[in-house]
């Protein structure tokens, strides 16, 4: 989930109540109006007494966000992070993979990152397609001896037929480890990365 803010879409004189949802590809405004706005497509962002403004796809947008038009309008012209980045296997770090990458993205987000033996990584990737995957991940990761970040790729949604992130979020934290991030990756999958409590 992206960052996300009640605002007014202003147009021909008219205010609209709408919700801003900002993620990492594109801006979705729900509400009394909705939208779906490409980031790569804005220019000439701005915030104006109170109002974000911008230029996309030819037409002109203004969001009045009181005193937060200035964060939206420079969250809005920061480029998102790639998936590397947000992995944290962006600037040469280590990675151990268990399991057969399922998408294109992560193949790509890991392409430049040396793969070595779980224990020693930087970051660990590890996917999980069945039931049995997951439950037996735990025991794995302490056979191991792994102490870098964990980041478990799971199903998305219902076409999905990979457990689920409540299905992880469930077996990981009974076995001692904390959720502390979530990244979409691509099609029907999605990761969270866990780490082990302190003491556990």
């Amino acid at each position: 989930m992206g960052r996300q803010a009640k605002a007014f879409w202003i147009e021909a004189g008219q205010r609209t109540a709408v919700t801003l949802h900002l993620e990492s590809d594109a801006l979705e405004v729900r509400g009394g109006r909705r939208a779906k706005v490409s980031r790569s497509q804005c220019r000439r962002i701005d915030a104006v007494d109170g109002v974000m403004v911008f230029e996309a796809g030819g037409d002109s947008f203004r969001f009045e966000l009181g005193a937060a038009a200035s964060a939206w309008a420079k969250a809005l012209a920061t480029p998102a992070p790639t998936l590397a980045e947000k992995l944290g296997v962006a600037h040469g770090e280590t990675v151990a993979v268990r399991g057969e990458l399922p998408v294109s993205e992560l193949m790509e987000a890991l392409a430049e990152s040396a793969r070595v033996v779980p224990w020693e990584a930087s970051v660990v990737v590890a996917v999980v397609r069945t039931e049995a995957e997951l439950d037996s991940l735990p025991d794995w990761l302490r056979e191991c001896g792994v102490v870098a970040p964990v980041w478990i790729v799971h199903g998305k949604g219902r076409a999905s037929t990979a457990p689920g992130d409540n299905a992880v979020r469930a077996v990981m934290r009974a076995a001692g480890f904390r959720d502390t991030k979530v990244s979409a990756i691509g099609g029907t999958w999605s990761a969270t990365r866990y780490s082990p409590l302190k003491g556990a």
